[in-house]
């Protein structure tokens, strides 16, 4: 059977609610915040289109879709690290774990329940414990936090004078 998109998004939102059944447990999200900062900033190629405050518009690509804001997020650490693992699929989300859709642990879903068009789209792989730390940065430094700040995009960039900072010191 072949999911659709409004069918696919329904079942995603379901998802989300229910706790997972395969990959990472609520007791191995603890992560290296520092690692996950990394991660996000280079190897997930997350900032591409959350941006480096992870607000979904701030310093994001030009080309790429307008992430998330997670700053907002309300998801949990088992949910955080299901979209990382799995995407978020009928969006420009994509999946970061190598074995995604492979068995039902995303969602309960495998690529052959969607059609052709619909698919879920994969994006660099991450690894679990990588994934984890992704968690912990957001966790850490990003979830609950209001608009971003100078002091904050200094610390991103390891850099108090980084370039990417200049539209906060005009504020």
């Amino acid at each position: 059977m072949h999911v659709t998109r409004l069918a696919a998004t329904m079942l995603l939102s379901i998802a989300l609610t229910a706790p997972l059944t395969k990959g990472l447990q609520a007791e191995e999200l603890l992560g290296d915040p520092d690692r996950g900062k990394y991660v996000f900033r280079s190897a997930g190629d997350c900032m591409r289109c959350h941006g480096w405050p992870a607000d979904g518009r701030t310093g994001v690509h030009l080309r790429a879709p307008p992430g998330s804001n997670l700053r907002d997020s309300a998801l949990d650490a088992e949910a955080l690290a299901e979209v990382v693992r799995c995407g978020r699929p009928g969006t420009a989300m994509p999946y970061h774990d190598r074995q995604a859709y492979k068995d039902e642990a995303c969602y309960g879903m495998t690529m052959s329940d969607f059609d052709e068009d619909d698919r879920p789209i994969q994006g660099k792989s991450i690894r679990d414990e990588d994934i984890a730390n992704v968690v912990a940065y957001l966790q850490a430094h990003v979830i609950g936090r209001g608009k971003p700040t100078l002091e904050e995009c200094g610390e991103f960039f390891d850099d108090p004078e980084a370039g990417a900072c200049d539209f906060l010191r005009q504020r």
